[in-house]
């Protein structure tokens, strides 16, 4: 059968520069999958090389690196598979490319003949000295790709019989004169041919440990110091960096200008020996080495997780004597959850610590996963329990040959409490005032999630990237482009009644562009009713055919009701000469006050309809986003930073009122370069240079905006999930949830919060950047009273409790 080559050759694929648990890359697709292998019982493999001119050129059209070289460095590469003792498999070359196929040099422009026939039995090695391979055939750079191997075809008892590997001797660095780095990409492709999956065991201490974001040979914050990569610099705080050779070859990234390449280019890591082993064991390595296997599961106990790494490090040698595994492995999200895991070749009479970590980077057939609690060590007293099964206790596990040790692994987490609940690989940007549904986007298309439904695609004509819902979730504001002419403008969608058009000002004809085609105008915000909706709207003023022109007043706000349909909202005062657009792009639950931007910078209002009123040359306010239900509340984020109510129905200055926000060094960091400015040149200083207050933007309120949530930080320090809870005032999320003892939170570094319910009870958002998202159920919080963890209703039983003299968290957390 003739494998899937484009879906492996991804996970295949090692990349270059400075970026960044080996199983099977392939198994079965049925209830039991099994990995793919050769059959090592008819002796040593046939590999077949390529030829040409040169693997490498020099800048001068010399040869750089010869073919002679490049099939040395191949058997020296397959030599260090060949070597393993606890390991069965051998390959070596037999012959030529040119021999079987009568293709002397296999390039861009005939790899096909290589890639789409049957060739015979063994491994077909190709050196693709200029790149045409990658860019030509496979479509990917030969300056990011270094080379590409899988098990190409296999037979229907899944035994490999061919597979193909490319190597890239365009990208060969000028220092790498015998080849010796770029070797380490030989054995690494050759381990991917061989059916290995990429590990990560000492790799990304290796290659990414740094002193601005350490990583450590066991669980952070347990008496683990961390060891940092080999070549980096001490110019900002002490090194302890890592000897490259604990790097392991199956490692997703390899740095082929230095020591790092040549420490991969040798298979002398437990890791990889015991990776091989696991595919082509000996009858010694089945009985001589003891074993752990377990599941790994929530904190319900019951639910298996995958995707996360597990990995046992021998206490008296934790580099080099030390394997791992993803949860999920071998099922690799074939058959559902699976928590299962299993770490062999350990070495009898000696004691392993378990634990688990994140995988950093990189392709696995099994996806990796966010780690919904903290990292840990697995102890005899292993539960869920946050106070009973403290991270850091561990129970060494003495390894016995022949014998399988159980270690079941639970994240910890409170049963009651906050219910942290992530939704990967999608982004959530909005929760239904009623809290009892979201939508968001994944890759670019619209959907609906709730808890018991789960996700529900919108229609492809539509999308959501500024979409909104209305109170009960019954109404979401997406654009539509129904007649599929690229142009499409505002509507709302429902179950009952599909998309209802809301128009626009140009006829459908023209408008703005967009990641999807052209808008004519985008719907921005939905009022509770599902009645009225703002945003923005182009319009061809001068009828040139354009309606797009900034100092022409054709991008304006707008405002839709059903009685009046879209109708422009006032911009008599904006000098179009100066300015280039106004948005509407938030509402009241009521529908009263819209809330809007003027050139991205002025934050800007109108009250029912009338006329726009500047906020920031009345209080210097540069967004607003939040606003109670009858409107009368209005989170303000300003040019200093800090965080203005708006009462529209007050006069002057009694309309605004300043509520304070977060604070850099007091309760943001503010780390520039991996270094804490606060400590290094202290809080004076900081404020004095960059403000005092951390630039908070409030995003959502509760209806009565005792509940407000935002993010603060920049750019350069870094972002923080900010909320306010009357009576609190500010805290960062990392702290509420720290207090609250969220276990699941405190890896998450939820930094975006976008919206909240009415009640001010549930909250969606995520992480700045990537495409994960959380739900978040805050009705059940804790305080601790008189020395006691009391559960109360978030918020007013929480404010109610605070105003009674008790302290906001768990008092088992409050430290």
């Amino acid at each position: 059968m003739k494998l899937n080559k484009f879906t492996v050759a991804i996970l295949g694929m090692l990349s270059a520069g400075s970026a960044l648990a080996a199983g099977p890359l392939l198994t079965s697709d049925d209830t039991n999958p099994k990995p793919y292998v050769w059959d090592t019982s008819k002796g040593s493999i046939p590999v077949y090389v390529d030829g040409g001119a040169a693997f490498t050129y020099d800048y001068d059209g010399s040869v750089f690196l010869s073919i002679d070289r490049a099939r040395e460095i191949t058997q020296f590469a397959f030599d260090q598979w060949n070597n393993v003792e606890t390991s069965t498999f051998r390959a070596d070359i037999a012959g030529t490319i040119q021999d079987k196929t009568g293709i002397a040099d296999v390039t861009g422009a005939n790899a096909a003949e290589i890639y789409t026939k049957q060739n015979g039995y063994g491994f077909w090695v190709l050196y693709d000295t200029d790149g045409s391979i990658l860019e030509d055939f496979f479509g990917v750079p030969k300056s990011a790709v270094l080379g590409i191997a899988f098990p190409e075809i296999a037979d229907e008892n899944n035994v490999i019989i061919e597979a193909t590997a490319v190597l890239n001797g365009w990208n060969v660095y000028v220092n790498d004169t015998e080849g010796n780095q770029v070797a380490g990409v030989f054995t690494h492709e050759f381990g991917h041919a061989i059916n290995l999956s990429h590990s990560q065991t000492n790799g990304q201490l290796g290659y990414i440990s740094n002193t601005f974001e350490p990583l450590y040979p066991g669980v952070a914050g347990c008496g683990v110091e961390p060891i940092h990569a080999y070549n980096w610099p001490d110019w900002y705080a002490p090194t302890n960096p890592a000897d490259p050779e604990i790097i392991e070859t199956m490692f997703p990234f390899i740095s082929h200008n230095g020591a790092g390449g040549t420490a991969q280019s040798t298979v002398n890591v437990l890791d990889d020996k015991v990776s091989i082993s696991n595919l082509y064991p000996t009858d010694a390595y089945k009985t001589g080495f003891g074993a752990i296997e377990g599941k790994l599961r929530l904190k319900d106990g019951q639910t298996e997780y995958s995707g996360v790494n597990i990995i046992a490090r021998n206490l008296s040698d934790p580099l080099m004597d030390a394997v791992s595994a993803q949860s999920g492995y071998l099922t690799q999200g074939k058959v559902g959850p699976d928590g299962y895991f299993k770490i062999n070749g350990l070495t009898p009479g000696q004691s392993y610590v378990l634990y688990t970590e994140e995988i950093q980077v990189g392709g696995y057939p099994t996806r990796q996963m966010p780690i919904v609690s903290v990292a840990e060590y697995w102890n005899e007293n292993e539960g869920s329990d946050p106070v009973t099964d403290n991270q850091c206790d561990f129970t060494p596990i003495v390894a016995e040959a022949g014998k399988t040790k159980q270690a079941d692994l639970t994240f910890n987490g409170y049963d009651d409490g906050i219910n942290f609940r992530p939704i990967v690989n999608a982004f959530l940007t909005d929760l239904a005032k009623n809290g009892r549904s979201s939508m968001g986007t994944i890759m670019g298309y619209g959907f609906t999630w709730n808890e018991t439904k789960g996700f529900e695609m919108l229609p492809d004509y539509v999308t959501a990237e500024t979409g909104r819902m209305n109170r009960n979730g019954s109404k979401i504001l997406v654009n539509a482009d129904q007649d599929r002419n690229g142009v499409s403008a505002p509507a709302i969608w429902s179950d009952s009644k599909g998309v209802m058009p809301l128009g626009d000002f140009t006829g459908n004809s023209c408008g703005g562009g967009t990641q999807h085609g052209t808008e004519a105008a985008s719907a921005w915000d939905i009022d509770d009713a599902g009645n009225t909706v703002v945003g923005l709207a182009y319009k061809d003023v001068d009828g040139n055919g354009m309606c797009y022109e900034y100092d022409k007043g054709e991008l304006v706000p707008f405002i839709w009701t059903p009685k009046a349909g879209m109708h422009e909202l006032d911009t008599q005062d904006v000098d179009w000469n100066i300015n280039s657009w106004v948005r509407a792009h938030a509402i009241s639950g009521n529908g009263e006050v819209a809330l809007g931007s003027l050139d991205g910078w002025e934050a800007v209002a109108w009250v029912n309809e009338g006329k726009m009123i500047n906020l920031y040359q009345k209080a210097g306010a540069t967004e607003a986003n939040a606003a109670s239900y009858d409107g009368k509340t209005i989170a303000l984020a300003t040019e200093a930073g800090n965080v203005l109510l708006w009462d529209h129905s007050k006069p002057d200055s009694n309309a605004f009122t300043d509520i304070g926000g977060l604070k850099w060094c007091e309760d943001v960091p503010f780390v520039l370069w991996g270094q804490n400015a606060c400590d290094e040149m202290g809080a004076e200083w900081v404020h004095s240079i960059f403000g005092e207050f951390a630039g908070l933007i409030p995003f959502d309120m509760s209806d009565n905006g005792d509940v407000i949530i935002g993010r603060a930080g920049d750019f350069w320090a870094g972002f923080v999930g900010a909320i306010y809870i009357k009576e609190l005032g500010w805290m960062t999320l990392d702290n509420f949830f720290a207090k609250q003892g969220v276990m699941e939170a405190l890896n998450s570094s939820m930094n975006n919060p976008l919206s909240i319910s009415a009640s001010g009870s549930k909250m969606v958002g995520g992480i700045a950047g990537a495409m994960i998202s959380y739900h978040v159920d805050m009705t059940e919080v804790y305080v601790c009273e008189n020395g006691n963890s009391i559960k109360t209703g978030f918020p007013n039983g929480l404010i109610n409790k605070v105003k009674s003299g008790a302290q906001f968290g768990r008092c088992e957390h409050l430290n």
